[in-house]
């Protein structure tokens, strides 16, 4: 019997698992499966690990068949419409076939095969049912969505600033904006991105890493029941830096051999200072400038033709004001802190007075941090 209730909550454990997927997917989605009997209970699960590798689909299924369940008559729950076409990897719809399930509930339609892989499983006689969860998995695959439908990578801007509206708190103070619990959801951001996106300004002011360090969280994350252990995520670290002037002693260029790190500069940027970044193992591209600096399109471009379908921007006032007013900024995620204390010397949240015209966030969605609160929201 069809309880959608159950449905609902199996699909809920699928979306878990394909978030283990993160930016590692690029430029393949993050997916997740489960496969359960009639009963709810569940035979098998998995989530796509790599682009190459085996789809989640085809990992739910191993891990039944390791278990010795039979999973003719069962129902899979995946995040993502199965896939119909010839890729790097088989039709996920043909393993879905020959294994016998009796059911298929998909959350997000795949706007590569639209309903193809639908239709091939109902042609095959097996029930399909689209649309459940449909929010909550289409939030996931966000970029890659954008990526398909645009060919350009989705740029989401991220920022901490206080309550009167600055990114950092000046001479003597603090470095950080918000707390412990803010900054473990940034750093959960940064996992579901490939890249991860900054200024030369943030690279010479803050000197950061920019890896993934404090997600998942110890203990586990909370409302995920599942067991399955979180692969490492290494985004690539990007740095806007038009005259090269990241240090070889940055932190950046002194980890680049552990993790990938690029700097896009100008045509005319002094050649010595890219030979000292690679022999740290950072790769230097040039890329057209334009009045403001790099020509940010050309940036959106170089970023896609390396498979990156999303980019977590941290951006200083004036990385933010170019990419907002360059139509290039796609999402923003405001993280506020509950204080006012600044000192002189303070960065605005954007360069100068401000947008020209109105900005608004589109469908926003406000969440508690501990003590500070964000709010997340397309640019409409």
């Amino acid at each position: 019997m069809i309880e959608p209730a159950r449905d609902e909550r199996l699909m809920d454990r699928a979306i878990a698992l394909a978030e283990r997927g993160g930016g590692g997917t690029a430029p393949n989605p993050m997916v997740g499966c489960v496969i359960a009997d009639a009963g709810g209970r569940i035979l098998g699960e998995g989530f796509h690990h790599r682009a190459g590798e085996a789809h989640a689909e085809v990992l739910a299924l191993r891990a039944a068949a390791a278990s010795g369940e039979d999973v003719r008559g069962a129902t899979a729950f995946v995040t993502l419409e199965p896939c119909a076409h010839h890729g790097r990897t088989p039709p996920c719809v043909d393993a879905l076939v020959v294994a016998g399930v009796a059911r298929v509930v998909y959350a997000a339609e795949d706007p590569y095969v639209g309903k193809g892989g639908a239709t091939r499983l109902a042609e095959a006689g097996i029930a399909v049912e689209g649309g459940v969860r449909v929010r909550e998995s289409a939030a996931l695959v966000e970029p890659w969505l954008h990526f398909v439908r645009t060919g350009r990578p989705f740029f989401h801007l991220k920022s901490a600033i206080t309550l009167n509206g600055r990114l950092t708190r000046g001479e003597g103070g603090a470095r950080w904006i918000t707390g412990d619990i803010a900054r473990r959801a940034v750093h959960r951001l940064r996992r579901l991105h490939p890249a991860t996106v900054i200024g030369i300004g943030t690279a010479l002011a803050d000197d950061p890493l920019l890896t993934v360090r404090d997600w998942p969280p110890e203990g586990g994350v909370p409302g995920d029941p599942s067991s399955a252990p979180w692969p490492r995520i290494r985004p690539l670290r990007v740095v806007l830096d038009s005259r090269l002037r990241l240090p070889p002693d940055s932190r950046l260029a002194k980890s680049a051999a552990e993790s990938p790190v690029v700097v896009l500069c100008g045509m005319e940027a002094p050649p010595e200072r890219a030979a000292a970044l690679a022999a740290r193992g950072v790769e230097v591209e040039r890329v057209p400038t334009g009045a403001g600096g790099l020509d940010l399109v050309a940036v959106a471009e170089r970023l896609a033709a390396r498979g990156v379908t999303g980019a977590l921007v941290e951006p200083g006032p004036t990385l933010a004001a170019a990419l907002v007013t360059a139509r290039l900024a796609d999402r923003w995620t405001l993280f506020v802190s509950p204080d006012w204390e600044t000192a002189p010397g303070a960065l605005p949240l954007w360069a100068e007075d401000g947008p020209a015209g109105a900005l608004r966030l589109r469908d926003p969605v406000w969440e508690t941090h501990g003590p500070d609160v964000s709010v997340s929201g397309l640019l409409s």
